[in-house]
């Protein structure tokens, strides 16, 4: 069921550009310079997500973007069994608080590299959990570091990891200077000798270092921070933007914020520093940017139904919640109602599933500049200078038109993202970028402020007009 939930399509813009950077890397190398725009051709290129894009292109060429839309619907799924076997109360309330993460987490879901953060982040919360159970020796937490690399060539996310294990290594250390200071008090269990607190900080720096084994070398360790600070992808990009409340999206959010607070209020355990500061911080990064909202899902999960069971201890619940109880037993009915409850199931799953792999050419079709390129094409004015919509750079890149600019918003920086802005929002000095580029084509999405002046201009003329998009030319 949690598979037909996560099937997201192939609307993310940047899934273009992605794809073709894939094809880009297998067929001529890993690209050091940017090869695909005008603006910034030949211009240094940290191409981070290399080994996503590689990823993506080779399942496109497999199963096309069904395959595409399958597989990553399949890496959902496989993060969120993820996350119910890292929570404790298995079944029930495992699989409850990883549904609600679920939930949580799919305001950002889709065909994009960024699914490869989620996933590797409930592997690492998997790893460390079970070494702090005990139930994961050292050489077991050993396998985060080169995990740790694979990340780094996957996304610049890796940092995400690192900084985990940082923060339960912190956490550890200041819960045994706690536990000394109040020695009676019922704190949530954790690491109880200062060995394995060492190893897990060995552990943490191992990775840092490890995920410099990429293409990219030690550039890697700054390159997050630099997309972070950038003060044009956060005031312009939606998913950097902080969640917009108004949205039962992004209220879920709020929700599982509100259950981990009821949890530790009932919890008879006090909570553990190092949860203290994940789920604080987690929750304080989604809420400066609803694209860490996934994270802090991820994060929080096993933290909620920790505590949660904890609320539980002498309620009847209890034994139920913790996955003790014995199993009750049906009658022969029951039995075969269960099956065809579950079978029904499986059958409504498979029909979506297969409505939306029908529904991907439509939506496609409806949502990218198609019929624009092609009239492009065939008139020739592919090959002029042309100024097009952000949204739509990584299509063009995809039908080999060279762009002004796309979604790669770290390759093009703040100041020329300001400058392009300068076109796309019409302001006083709108025509200076289209002048200083010879631009002799603007393809922009109807209804912008952009294509009313175009329209009134007598330096422009619309050559091209649908439902999506207008093209200008100029005379």
């Amino acid at each position: 069921m949690l598979l037909a939930f996560a099937m997201r399509g192939v609307a993310d813009p940047d899934m273009w550009w992605h794809l073709r950077t894939g094809q880009w890397i297998i067929e001529e190398g890993f690209p050091k310079t940017d090869p695909f725009s005008l603006t910034k051709f030949g211009e240094p290129w940290v191409a981070h997500e290399w080994l996503a894009d590689v990823f993506m292109w080779g399942v496109y060429r497999l199963g096309g973007l069904k395959g595409l839309s399958l597989a990553f619907a399949g890496l959902i799924t496989g993060t969120f069994w993820l996350v119910s076997r890292t929570n404790v109360g298995k079944p029930y309330l495992a699989t409850l608080i990883a549904l609600l993460a679920a939930l949580t987490a799919s305001v950002t879901w889709g065909t994009r590299p960024q699914m490869f953060n989620i996933l590797f982040l409930a592997l690492f919360l998997y790893f460390i959990e079970r070494y702090r159970a005990g139930s994961l020796t050292i050489r077991g937490l050993l396998w985060l570091i080169p995990l740790t690399t694979l990340w780094a060539n996957f996304h610049s996310g890796y940092l995400v990891g690192v900084v985990v294990l940082g923060v339960y290594t912190v956490g550890e250390a200041g819960q045994m200077v706690i536990r000394k200071l109040w020695p009676l008090t019922p704190f949530t269990e954790g690491l109880t000798e200062w060995r394995p607190i060492g190893q897990l900080g060995l552990v943490t720096v191992g990775s840092l270092l490890a995920a410099a084994l990429n293409p990219n070398g030690v550039h890697i360790w700054i390159y997050p921070f630099e997309t972070l600070g950038s003060p044009a992808m956060q005031r312009y990009i939606n998913e950097w933007q902080s969640p917009n409340f108004h949205l039962w999206d992004f209220r879920i959010f709020a929700i599982m914020i509100g259950v981990g607070v009821l949890a530790w209020t009932w919890s008879s355990h006090k909570p553990h520093l190092a949860e203290m500061l994940l789920f604080a911080g987690g929750a304080a990064a989604g809420l400066i940017s609803a694209r860490n909202i996934p994270l802090f899902a991820v994060a929080a999960a096993p933290i909620i139904s920790r505590h949660l069971l904890s609320a539980f201890t002498g309620h009847p619940l209890y034994r139920i919640l913790a996955g003790t109880a014995p199993d009750p037993s049906l009658s022969r009915l029951l039995r075969w109602l269960n099956g065809f409850i579950l079978l029904t199931a499986l059958l409504i799953a498979a029909i979506w599933v297969g409505r939306q792999l029908n529904k991907l050419q439509p939506d496609i079709e409806n949502q990218f500049p198609i019929a624009a390129v092609d009239y492009l094409q065939e008139t020739g004015l592919a090959d002029k200078v042309i100024f097009n919509d952000y949204t739509y750079g990584g299509y063009l890149i995809w039908r080999g038109i060279p762009v002004f600019v796309d979604g790669r918003a770290d390759l093009y920086g703040d100041e020329f993202l300001f400058y392009y802005l300068k076109t796309y929002l019409a302001g006083p000095e709108w025509q200076e970028p289209l002048d200083e580029w010879d631009v002799e084509v603007v393809l922009m999405r109807r209804g912008t402020t952009l294509t009313t002046v175009l329209t009134t201009s007598p330096a422009w003329d619309k050559v091209y007009e649908d439902d999506l998009i207008q093209i200008f030319t100029r005379n």
